[in-house]
């Protein structure tokens, strides 16, 4: 028996669709059938130099383990039969073939079925647990033989995907290798470059719909020199559909269009023309205008009839408004309907109409109902829209437990009362209470438990609430302006308790589906800090700035932030992930008073708010995220970066501590424990670390993550990651040596763990162990901070050092 290694595709299913009709390619193609015996090449060795401690004896561990399960999977096999091992693919190249590494993958998901799955590359382990009979039915997976694949249907489906991509006339022959126990299938695909487009032609004469087609080819996505995609025409007839739902015709649909491609042009090249079928109805060639709008709310399945006295009827801005339950307000919803009397159909309208209706967040059921209604020979559409509302009112209660970025972990109760029609206009109004408990696990360090209770009232308008009127009518999204007012006190035993006080207006909206911006023009916390501990007293004393981090002040101004997200994109395979956010403290109110005050604020003198000093300081920092996942969305690589600066001036000599940047923890740099990071190359004394405010923060922060994950088995999943990144300080801080940010010296100080996962899916969360362990430690001496030659995991001291286990609900990012 020999053992190799291969990287293998992974084959999923790729749903195709036949080809559109009629479309005339005639070819003679053969496909060369086996089975045909070749001998297997001999696998190249590797060397694998690996690092000192117990790595090498568990790599050979492994290497053994997979040999030993790779005979024993074959073992189990009855006589005559085969496992299937995958199949290899060649493209034999006889033209340019553009992006050859997206069509091969693409065909690979063609060659059904897939091999046993390996672990980590190595051995097929769920095969060999459903040999043992350990969790045969729940984690094992049964043999993939040879005599279940149909190398012969492989080999069509690819021809047919290579025909619909415009690579026509394709030669596909396979060849079937074995061995004594095990066989893989080759296929051999000779291509030429793909036709393109040469021009394309509407005919059908010159009636209205054929000159409405006509008129929209302007945006057409056949432009010539295009290569032949037949999943291109489809979206051609899907933009030509929605092109003629704009100019009202409602009853048109892509399917009523027919391509035809003549090959004979030459030149690998194809002429298409386009016309409409033949004895379409007669509506989908009239243009429909709206016609009288009614408008029922409070509609349920259960009524008889939507019939109501005339006087329950009202007309606003032209539409007919019917409350069956005098739940709401005319206006908020007639401002979500974009219907207009006597103007042509729209399906931008329609949508737009559906999406504001359904995220004003107070509808079950929305329905639009079109009803024909011809007026003196010219076709009108009537829309009856019909709203089944939501319960009005809940209360909630949960008990869940909270895994924070800080190591602290415990249970929270949470209770909630919600009203979704406040005063009659689909206002959300929520009340929150929470009380929890937290300890330190998984790295966080004694001294850190904590409970904290809190309530908090939130009130979502959905409208712009402004001095002045703001149009905003051509989002799908419903515009919020939020009121929030909420109380917390913390009390962390070994240090102190904080009662705090928080207050904001602001605005959310969505500009699209993957667009979000939230302004508040007022945000206000203000923080007491009280019964604080002689071990708290001792350490401020000792510590300026971080004193002056916790005194009483306010922190009152404006923020903004950006989101991007296109994860809800069905088309994307990879996803982005971007936030940025501008926080801005003290510098209106410090302008105003500055006017009428004859003196400059300075941190020992600051300008104060009813008694109490202000924040002043500007901050801002972005999150960007990548999501690569891999051809059958079975394993991905995610990759995060974040980046931050603050600067306190004016009033302030340092940022509130709850504004100030942390790193390390199961969400960030999982080699260290949670914000124990930094500033730079700063470490606690050892003498010092016992009675220290174990919590490091900083002005500026550069964080990178990036890791691998794959399934295992079931509900385990696995990950490979990398961490690095640090925290830094704009001003120098006695107490805290080399916490200063240096341009030409900070490079040095990154920080930089690996480590694997493993993560539980169970549906509702994810529950994730992260083992970490440091290759790099910016408090080290400089030239010593590589600290991979000193890994060894046999060394008991070394793994208490070390090793790092984090517990957390969720990804961290």
């Amino acid at each position: 028996m020999r053992i190799g290694f291969s990287l293998t595709r992974s084959h999923l299913n790729n749903p195709l669709g036949a080809s559109l009709r009629p479309l005339r390619l005639e070819s003679n193609r053969k496909v060369r059938q086996g089975p045909q015996r070749e001998n297997l090449e001999e696998p190249q060795k590797s060397v694998f130099e690996i690092g000192s401690g117990l790595l090498a004896p568990v790599a050979v561990a492994g290497l053994l383990a997979a040999f030993a399960m790779g005979c024993s999977n074959t073992a189990y096999l009855a006589q005559g039969e085969k496992l299937y091992t995958g199949a290899e693919l060649t493209i034999d190249e006889k033209g340019e073939i553009p992006d050859k590494g997206e069509l091969e993958d693409q065909l690979d998901l063609l060659a059904k079925p897939n091999p046993n799955g390996k672990l980590l590359g190595l051995f097929r382990f769920k095969l060999w647990l459903y040999n043992i009979g350990f969790f045969k039915e729940t984690l094992g997976e049964p043999p993939v033989l040879l005599q279940s694949v149909t190398p012969d249907r492989v080999a069509a489906r690819m021809r047919t995907f290579l025909e619909n991509k415009g690579y026509f006339w394709t030669d596909v022959s396979y060849s079937v290798r074995e061995e004594l126990k095990t066989a893989d299938i080759q296929y051999k695909i000779a291509v030429e470059s793909p036709y393109r487009i040469n021009g394309i032609t509407v005919t059908g004469g010159e009636t209205s719909i054929v000159d409405a087609i006509r008129s929209t080819m302007g945006e057409t996505l056949l432009a010539a020199g295009n290569q032949y995609d037949l999943a291109q025409l489809k979206q051609e007839r899907e933009r030509i559909d929605a092109a003629l739902k704009e100019k009202g015709y409602f009853y048109f649909s892509p399917d009523f269009i027919v391509f035809q491609a003549d090959s004979s042009a030459g030149n690998r090249t194809v002429n298409l023309s386009l016309h409409v079928k033949k004895d379409i109805p007669v509506k989908a060639t009239r243009v429909y205008t709206i016609g009288n709008i009614y408008i029922f709310s409070g509609y349920s399945l259960n009524r008889d009839s939507v019939q109501v006295p005339a006087g329950d009827t009202l007309s606003v801005d032209g539409r007919f408004y019917i409350d069956l339950d005098d739940k709401f307000g005319p206006d908020v919803i007639v401002r979500s309907v974009f219907f207009r009397k006597g103007a042509v159909y729209s399906r931008i309208n329609h949508d737009l109409t559906l999406n504001r209706l359904m995220n004003l967040g107070v509808f079950k059921f929305l329905n639009v109902r079109f009803v024909d209604a011809d007026s003196a020979g010219f076709p009108r559409l009537e829309p009856h829209i019909y709203l089944t509302p939501l319960p009005m009112k809940n209360i909630r209660f949960e008990l869940q437990g909270v895994s924070k970025s800080n190591n602290l972990a415990g249970p929270v109760l949470t209770s909630s009362f919600r009203n979704r029609n406040l005063f009659g206009g689909a206002e959300l109004f929520t009340l929150t209470g929470e009380a929890g408990y937290e300890a330190p696990v998984g790295g966080g360090q004694a001294g850190g438990n904590s409970y904290e209770i809190s309530a908090r009232g939130t009130l979502d308008l959905p409208k712009f609430v402004t001095p002045f009127r703001i149009d905003y009518t051509s989002s799908l999204f419903v515009p919020k302006t939020r009121i929030v007012l909420g109380l917390s006190q913390l009390n962390r035993l070994s240090y102190y308790q904080l009662f705090s006080v928080e207050a904001s207006f602001g605005y959310n909206w969505k500009g699209s589906i993957s667009t979000e911006h939230t302004f508040s023009p007022l945000s206000m916390t203000f923080a007491h800090l009280t019964n604080a501990t002689q071990r708290f007293d001792e350490l401020l004393s000792t510590n300026p700035l971080l004193r002056r981090s916790f005194e009483n002040q306010f922190i009152i101004g404006q923020n903004y932030s950006f989101t991007y997200n296109d994860q809800l994109k069905e088309d994307h395979k990879n996803h982005l992930y971007f936030k940025g956010s501008i926080d801005l403290s003290g510098n209106l109110l410090q302008l105003a008073q500055s006017l009428f005050l004859k003196r400059t604020a300075t941190p020992d003198a600051p300008y104060k708010l009813l008694g109490t000093a202000y924040s002043q300081y500007s901050k801002v920092d972005i999150d960007v995220r990548k999501y690569l996942n891999t051809i059958g969305q079975t394993s991905s690589i995610a990759g995060r970066l974040i980046a931050g600066i603050g600067f306190a001036y004016g009033n302030s000599a340092t940022l509130p501590y709850v504004k100030q940047f942390h790193i390390g923890g199961s969400n960030s740099v999982r080699a260290f424990s949670a914000r124990s990071l930094g500033p730079g190359s700063y470490r606690i004394p050892d003498s010092a670390a016992a009675k220290s405010f174990f919590d490091q923060a900083g002005d500026i922060k550069i964080e990178a993550n990036t890791e691998y994950r794959f399934p295992i088995v079931s509900i385990l999943k696995g990950a490979l990651f990398v961490d690095a990144g640090n925290i830094w300080l704009l001003r120098e801080d006695p107490d805290r040596p080399g916490g200063k940010f240096s341009g030409g010296s900070f490079f040095d100080e990154i920080a930089v763990g690996t480590g694997f996962g493993l993560r539980l899916d169970l549906s509702i969360f994810i529950l994730r162990f992260d083992l970490a362990f440091p290759l790099r430690v910016p408090s080290m001496p400089s030239g010593e901070r590589w600290v991979i030659s000193k890994i060894d995991f046999g060394n008991p001291s070394w793994r208490k050092g070390n090793l790092m286990l984090n517990v957390a609900i969720g990804y961290p990012y």
